[in-house]
């Protein structure tokens, strides 16, 4: 296999050809692809193009010219893979291998993807050095045990589960308060920078936090992204300081697809020297009022199963539960001398 599969020929198996992306025409398909793999693992949340426009625009250490491909059987789009690397802040320099097949892809379209992503990850090794440990990743949804064989084959184990949870009704919200001196307010133009930066702040103990969490890419994403709607947003201060945060949307594409009423409760967070004093559990009954008091009838979120901070049985209290899972892969990534061809920076 070539070391680097952006120069590959563009026939991998019989019948299935990888090319480069055309934007922005692709980003429907890509959203198409991407939403009927999840929707087979059972996931409930709905990509949109203008989703993919956003995202494309905003990567880091990912270059979707080189880093991404699309793959079709005579001209329909079937899936797509594409790579990117992160130095985590626990010490690894994680790449990651996103593939997404649509259940009408012939059999072996996974393998040939992730096939194609990890021979791109060789390549971008050998141009880009580190100290760090290397690490495969990669990501399965729902219960896939053919997925899963395959990557155990291949040396992957599985290291973490996340879930989506719903909460099936509005009703019932508690009523909970903040601390003394710690208050919600309305979400100024000027505020999102420090908004940001307290979210990146209080997400940095996490699994899979990385150095480029903070990256100016990211803030761009944060303060463009196509379902920002600050008015739903709940963010408590104590006096200059944002303490914690939950961040609600609507996705409309969602709600008319699924034929639901349902608002997300996400990005919650508080900072550390705030957390345990009943901040982040005050906040989510508050966003769950916003999403009712707008028309939504059900909530959801996603999370993180092994979160350090015990996100999921906060959660499991206000009453959300799980319906979908997403299983995340890692497996050790040793590039030798004859595979990297020289190392340079």
């Amino acid at each position: 296999m070539s070391l680097d599969p952006a120069a590959a020929p563009a026939v991998t198996s019989p019948g299935l050809v990888l090319r480069p992306i055309r934007r922005p025409e692709d980003h429907l398909h890509l959203a198409a692809v991407n939403n009927a793999h999840r929707r087979a693992g059972g996931s409930i949340f709905l990509l949109t193009e203008q989703h993919f426009a956003s995202f494309l625009d905003h990567l880091v250490n990912c270059d979707p010219a080189a880093d991404l491909r699309l793959a079709e059987i005579d001209g329909r789009p079937v899936g797509y893979v594409r790579v990117e690397w992160q130095d985590e802040l626990r010490g690894d320099r994680v790449h990651y291998s996103v593939v997404f097949v649509d259940p009408v892809a012939p059999a072996g379209t996974f393998a040939t993807l992730l096939d194609w992503a990890e021979a791109r990850h060789i390549a971008i090794s050998a141009r880009i050095a580190t100290d760090r440990p290397r690490i495969l990743g990669a990501t399965t949804f729902g219960r896939d045990e053919e997925r899963a064989t395959l990557l155990r084959a291949r040396g992957y184990e599985q290291v973490r589960l996340d879930f989506e949870m719903l909460r099936p009704t509005l009703d019932g919200i508690p009523l909970l308060g903040l601390p003394a001196g710690i208050e919600v307010r309305p979400v100024l133009p000027e505020h999102l920078r420090a908004i940001f930066e307290a979210e990146v702040e209080a997400f940095r103990g996490h699994w899979g936090a990385s150095e480029a969490d903070g990256a100016d890419a990211r803030w761009e994403e944060f303060r463009t992204d196509p379902l920002l709607d600050t008015s739903l947003w709940q963010v408590a201060w104590q006096g200059d300081a944002v303490v914690g945060l939950v961040r609600p949307f609507i996705n409309p594409a969602e709600n008319e697809q699924a034929g639901v009423r349902r608002g997300w409760c996400e990005n919650i967070s508080v900072r550390a020297p705030w957390r345990g004093r009943g901040i982040a559990s005050a906040l989510i009954a508050r966003a769950l009022a916003a999403l009712r008091d707008r028309g939504m009838t059900e909530a959801a979120l996603g999370v993180d199963s092994e979160n350090e901070t015990g996100a999921l049985r906060l959660y499991r209290r206000m009453g959300f539960r799980e319906v979908a899972r997403e299983t995340q892969w890692r497996r050790p990534f040793a590039i030798g001398p004859a595979e990297a061809g020289g190392t340079t920076r």
